[in-house]
């Protein structure tokens, strides 16, 4: 089942529409964008993660790396770590600092080449400006991008991917079966009237918010926590929709009127991971979710969720 709110029926004055319906994944992806130019030095505080609070699965990953690397009969002149979302800069610098000191003669730790990788770009100065992460400034590089699509990265040049909780932030249609037939939820966002009215030119909030313009955005209410949503189920357009085979075999495992995330964006970033790692180099994503097909096939499980506003699916 969904749990982003719907309209309610008794409501005296009906909300205003400040878009039309379309595909979840759209409007995930429209409105993570103006979370994090709204909010992204804020992400913390609506929820915290193993990888941003914590040192233990930084000092794992820095074990299995330092342990596959020593192994290794050949180093190159520099080993390419990157770090797919780089939160706030909690997993590299615990990372980087049980490296060295599993590294007693500073060999491996020399070579590498820590590479903070986030689409958002106040994301990537607050990850880089930890204080953990300061005594290791020559290890470590930015790269504001996106992880699905990275042209500008060689094929075979990356030794070793943290793909750090962005799965669950990326493109995710939301499907079931119905009679026989794969469709997707659709939804549509509103402002109650109470909302609507703290805003002084209403059209130009509407320009700002389809445009995504965060300067004008910023000036104006907060309002990502009151959107109202409503929601559809409609046909998927198979002609904008990747892997439908796939999608539909698996589907079939699945009861009718079971709501499914699929995780269209996860699907790209292990497909670029499978271009840039070099021969014997290895892929890491850490996020929440299950690969348990009872758990999946659960009507009563939450698909996603809303945090200050920003779209978190389960993987």
């Amino acid at each position: 089942m969904s749990i982003i709110p719907a309209l309610t029926a008794h409501e005296e004055t009906p909300p205003q529409l400040i878009g039309e319906f379309k595909p979840v994944d759209d409007w995930q992806a429209h409105i993570n964008a103006i979370f994090y130019g709204l909010r992204g030095g804020q992400v913390r505080d609506y929820y915290q993660t193993m990888a941003s609070a914590d040192y233990r699965l930084a000092h794992a990953l820095a074990v299995d790396f330092h342990d596959h690397t020593t192994k290794q009969p050949y180093l190159p002149p520099a080993l390419v770590v990157q770090e797919w979302g780089c939160g706030n800069g909690n997993l590299a610098a615990c990372f980087l600092t049980h490296l060295k000191a599993l590294d007693s003669n500073g060999a491996i730790y020399r070579k590498t080449r820590y590479v903070l990788v986030d689409a958002n770009r106040d994301a990537l100065q607050t990850a880089k400006a930890h204080p953990d992460l300061q005594s290791h400034r020559e290890q470590v590089t930015t790269l504001q991008a996106d992880a699905q699509d990275l042209p500008g990265v060689k094929d075979g040049s990356v030794h070793w991917i943290h793909c750090n909780e962005l799965w669950n932030e990326l493109r995710t249609k939301v499907i079931l079966r119905k009679e026989g037939e794969t469709i997707e939820e659709q939804v549509r966002p509103n402002l109650s009237d109470a909302k609507t009215k703290e805003f002084d030119d209403w059209s130009a909030f509407l320009r700002a918010f389809e445009a995504k313009g965060i300067a004008a955005l910023k000036g104006g209410p907060s309002f990502l926590d009151e959107i109202i949503w409503e929601k559809d189920y409609l046909p998927i357009d198979w002609k904008r929709v990747p892997y439908r085979k796939t999608v539909t075999d698996f589907m079939k495992q699945i009861d009718e009127l079971v709501i499914m995330p699929a995780n269209f964006g996860a699907f790209a970033t292990i497909k670029e991971a499978m271009r840039l790692l070099a021969p014997g180099g290895r892929f890491t994503s850490l996020d929440a979710g299950t690969p348990d097909r009872t758990v999946l096939s659960s009507p009563d499980k939450p698909c996603y969720g809303l945090y200050g506003g920003q779209y978190s699916f389960i993987v």
